[in-house]
């Protein structure tokens, strides 16, 4: 995490970071599920980038303020959807502030945590045909780690291209298994919005695209956050070199 200096400045920037969240919770980029009226935003290619600035609990509350102005103009539904849509902010916000404020076996453990929740939840589908539907966020576990024990070793930086992408990878697979985990729980046992019967037959439809999406996002995201850093990094560092 890059940290600012002030706490004035911290809570100058992250109001200022949940007003942009906001803005880009305006802009859909793809459903959140057929037929719901709900969309994924260009807010998610900057949800890892509040961790990685303000930390896991700033960087959460303002990702968090961003949604609550989305969904008091209407963007994200008051439902289940909408209590997803939160859950899944503040896991990703979680795993990239932990990763970047130097607390990495929370970083690991959070992502893993919800890993197992989700396969002993009975509600979960575990499998779509032979393949489990967790397969790329098992997979997400392996670059996030690699890239903190190397920058535990000194072998990269919190900058380093290698860092950004695998820990955005990382918290956005997260984030979107712990969407999935409150959704469930949300429409089928608490507000009975599906049936059981009828979320296993939902699952199997976003089952192929979510590797796409969330692949989408950390290319722009990383593409957004590493220049972002830099620029943060070199104005808190004016006379180090690069």
């Amino acid at each position: 995490m890059l940290r600012l200096k002030r706490r004035s400045a911290v809570v100058a920037g992250a109001a200022v970071f949940a007003a942009l969240y906001a803005v880009l919770g305006t802009i859909p980029i793809s459903q959140l599920l057929l037929g719901s009226g709900n969309f994924l935003t260009a807010s998610n290619f900057t949800t890892p980038l509040a961790g990685m600035i303000f930390g896991p609990y700033v960087g959460g509350f303002a990702a968090v303020v961003g949604d609550l102005l989305d969904i008091y103009v209407g963007t994200i539904s008051v439902s289940s959807v909408g209590a997803a849509v939160l859950a899944a902010d503040l896991a990703t916000v979680a795993v990239a502030g932990f990763a970047y404020s130097g607390r990495r076996t929370i970083a690991m453990l959070v992502p893993i945590v919800v890993l197992a929740l989700y396969w002993v939840d009975p509600i979960s589908v575990l499998f779509v045909g032979p393949v489990p539907f967790t397969w790329l966020h098992m997979l997400s576990l392996v670059p996030l780690a690699g890239a903190l024990l190397l920058e535990k070793a000194g072998k990269i930086s919190k900058l380093n291209p290698v860092f950004v992408a695998s820990v955005t990878f990382g918290a956005l697979l997260c984030g979107q298994l712990t969407g999935t985990l409150v959704g469930q729980e949300l429409s089928v046992r608490v507000y009975q919005t599906l049936t059981l019967q009828a979320w296993r037959g939902i699952v199997p439809l976003f089952f192929p695209l979510y590797p796409v999406e969330r692949t989408l996002f950390t290319i722009v995201g990383s593409a957004v956050s590493i220049p972002v850093l830099r620029a943060l990094w070199r104005r808190q560092n004016p006379h180090a070199a690069g």
